[in-house]
């Protein structure tokens, strides 16, 4: 069950020639549906009880190798609804690409080639002993630099900072198995309306 299955066509004239209108049924790609909960349970059911009943959701923690596919073969059994995955997930994951974490040997490529080779643990920026960013530029002097750092100011290398908004990433939601087929028919509805 392929993703752009379930979109609506249209009726489009392609080739878009002056005077020669020649309409195809070309799939409706500007089709949209969100989804309208966005918590989840923990993993071990202990809290957000009332989430579980209304959203159907569990917290899953990406791990370095995990795509949608094989996250949709993992718990549904079938890695064609990989777009379920994405799907629960709403805007967070709207753009494979970029919103779903790297692994850790491309976000160490992505890192070399946005900073440059040998620029990658270079000092990005400082933060305070509760983890709030600390900006010198405003202070007057090196001494003001100087004297911030050795009052529990941290580096944070380039590397560590991109690491960080990666890590960002790996918590999604995956949609409980037993739902699959009343949500599949609903996006369908939906996708019909539009």
């Amino acid at each position: 069950m392929a993703y752009f299955r379930y979109f609506p066509k249209i009726a489009y004239d392609v080739r878009g020639i002056d005077n020669n209108e020649q309409y195809d049924l070309i799939t409706n790609l500007l089709s949209r549906v969100l989804v309208k909960c966005h918590g989840w349970a923990d993993t071990d059911g202990s809290a957000h009880e009332a989430l579980v009943g209304v959203c159907h959701y569990e917290k899953y923690l990406i791990r370095d190798g995990d795509r949608p596919d094989t996250l949709a073969d993992q718990f549904y059994g079938d890695s064609e609804l990989h777009w379920l995955i994405m799907y629960a997930n709403g805007l967070s994951i709207s753009n494979p690409w970029y919103d779903w974490p790297m692994t850790h040997l491309t976000l160490s490529k992505f890192v070399t080639k946005k900073y440059g080779v040998g620029n990658e643990y270079v000092t990005h920026h400082y933060e305070d002993a509760a983890g709030n960013r600390v900006d010198f530029e405003d202070q007057i002097g090196a001494v003001a630099e100087i004297s911030t750092v050795a009052v529990g100011a941290t580096a944070v290398t380039r590397f560590v900072y991109e690491e960080r908004l990666n890590d960002s990433k790996r918590t999604i939601r995956i949609m409980q198995r037993q739902y699959i087929d009343l949500v599949i028919n609903e996006f369908t509805r939906l996708l019909v309306q539009n």
